[in-house]
């Protein structure tokens, strides 16, 4: 029987454990946490509840009410706050989210009912390899091995971390990658729902980062983001503000409270070796504008778990987990790139650069929503008319979004087999386009 190792009970692995574990492979899961109520933190996050519900193999209006809800109206606020972009949502088109608790639950659950063996209270503190392949990991209760090393460690996963170089994986995010945030749920003081309850702050108080706040009908969502490490007193500084400006909201935390460190760039080009496969965000499986990954956590467990059932005689090698790699960013990884552009862009340009294509209707609803996938001639062109009043803030937007196209396509068409000079080369290309974002 097959061993696989997964490190982390991310959903990205735990999708693959439950796949694996039901097709008669032996998979264990690692985790550092303490038992299952320790796993994830205790907010919300917003997915395709398909992905989920296939996996698990129940219908969508089997999941219990109360632990997800439809998303509302938002609108998206300039650095000067004097305007907004709105999104509305109804029949059809109106999101659902969930609380991840109790989704990492019901993953747990299948998991272990499917046959996965969940270890508790194990560090993983670095990969074991022998002869250039990764065949198991060093943790706080000793070796264990594996015949394919899954990474669902995180963001900053010690086995991507410390692979070594020649493997061509990029191990070490760089300025921009990285969002860090503190998000709560707070008392309120008064029975207000806004028209648009969802409002999103870009350059909150013209800093870069993104903050938010969500007044729900028992409580008030507030998140505080930046693309650098938050202090206690920014926080509290962020805080006051919006409880001057939402006198709504109480100062008792109700769900929350905890800080996260989340990737919101491109997926990594490279992410298998010689046994070794990395989902979710120990591959930065995020999209960028919005550091929501959840989708692309579950599918790439789903790919990688399909990708080793169709080659379970053979040897997890570079080449069988290719496919893996190949399949997941024609298919996931290319929208996330196309939506790295116009994150990277936004970051670059000051306050009020970001003001003025607000201001001007140059970043609109199909942007925000879609990431930066409308970018057709007939768009473009209403953009340029209006950016040429400052053409510096324009093309700097007009840029992020072609490079961002740009990239996208590199990702739809990766090499057909591995070879790791050629993969270099088409990394080398994806890396050429990358806009910089000075802190």
């Amino acid at each position: 029987m097959r061993k696989i190792l997964v490190c982390g009970a991310g959903h990205g692995g735990l999708a693959a454990s439950i796949i694996l574990a039901e097709n008669g492979f032996e998979v264990t899961v690692l985790e550092k946490a303490e038992n299952e109520i320790m796993i994830g933190h205790e907010w919300e996050d917003r997915f395709d509840f398909s992905n989920l519900t296939g996996i698990l193999g129940i219908k969508e209006e089997d999941l219990p009410d109360d632990i997800w809800r439809y998303r509302g109206n938002s609108v998206f606020l300039s650095p000067s706050k004097k305007t907004g972009v709105e999104i509305s949502f109804s029949g059809d088109n109106r999101q659902k989210i969930m609380w991840r608790k109790p989704l990492i639950s019901l993953l747990i659950k299948k998991a272990k009912e499917s046959g996965v063996k969940i270890l508790y209270e194990i560090t993983v503190n670095g990969p074991v390899i022998k002869n250039g392949r990764v065949t198991g990991v060093e943790t706080t209760d000793g070796t264990f091995s594996g015949d394919l090393i899954i990474d669902s460690c995180g963001v900053f996963s010690v086995l991507r971390m410390n692979l070594p170089r020649e493997y061509g994986i990029e191990c070490k995010p760089k300025y921009g990658d990285l969002f860090y945030a503190r998000r709560a749920y707070y008392d309120k003081c008064e029975d207000v729902i806004p028209d648009y309850p969802f409002e999103v702050y870009l350059y909150h108080e013209k800093e870069q980062g993104l903050s938010w706040l969500c007044t729900n009908k028992n409580s008030v969502d507030i998140l505080i983001g930046r693309v650098y490490e938050l202090t206690d007193e920014k926080i509290n500084e962020q805080l006051e503000i919006f409880r001057n400006e939402h006198p709504w909201t109480g100062k008792t935390i109700l769900n929350g409270g905890q800080r996260a460190v989340i990737p919101v760039r491109r997926s990594l080009p490279l992410m298998i070796a010689d046994g070794y496969a990395a989902v979710g965000d120990s591959a930065f499986m995020t999209m960028p504008m919005n550091g929501m990954g959840i989708d692309l956590s579950l599918n790439a467990g789903k790919l990688l778990a399909d990708t080793l059932i169709n080659h379970r005689n053979e040897e997890f090698n570079n080449e069988v987990l290719w496919e893996y790699n190949r399949n997941f960013h024609i298919r996931y990884g290319c929208e996330a790139a196309k939506n790295d552009g116009l994150k990277c862009a936004i970051l670059s340009l000051p306050p009020e650069g970001v003001d003025f294509l607000f201001d001007n209707k140059i970043i609109q609803s199909s942007d925000l929503a879609g990431g930066g996938r409308n970018i057709s001639f007939s768009t473009l062109m209403g953009k340029f008319v209006r950016g040429m009043k400052k053409p510096g803030y324009f093309f700097t937007l007009l840029k992020g979004l072609i490079h961002g196209a740009a990239v996208s396509k590199l990702y739809k068409n990766p090499p057909v087999k591995y070879n790791l000079e050629e993969i270099s080369r088409w990394d080398e290309k994806i890396r050429r386009k990358d806009i910089k974002i000075d802190n």
